[in-house]
């Protein structure tokens, strides 16, 4: 019995990490990038990989920790995005990106909230 080949799920575009060009188009918005002279105290986190971190979960939708391994670590990253939205710096990031900030306005959670779904 011959049986049609079924069509593969769709899947959308991967997500892709900043550019470059876009990476640069930012830096002077973040204020952990500017030079304040040595810093002390724990290790600076790569900011790069914390903004990556961040668009992940908002392209997304998924909760923080789902993030994949290559990111910066969940708590780090969500600790950064309620310092940038409460702060307007991930509004201005957005704009910067995007020309609109429509990303912020849906809810972000740390958790999976299965009311929510």
């Amino acid at each position: 019995m011959h049986t049609p080949p079924s069509n593969p799920p769709a899947r959308s575009p991967a997500i892709q990490d900043l550019t470059d060009e876009q990476w640069h188009r930012i830096v002077p918005l973040l204020p952990e990038m500017k030079d304040l002279g040595p810093r002390r105290g724990r290790p600076s986190i790569d900011i790069r990989c914390v903004v990556n971190s961040v668009l992940w979960v908002l392209h997304t939708g998924k909760p923080w920790h789902a993030m994949p391994d290559r990111y910066a670590p969940y708590q780090t990253a969500h600790r950064y995005y309620l310092r940038w939205k409460n702060s307007g710096v991930l509004a201005s990031i957005a704009f910067a990106l995007f020309d609109t900030d429509a990303m912020l306005a849906r809810p972000v959670t740390r958790r999976s909230d299965p009311r929510t779904v």
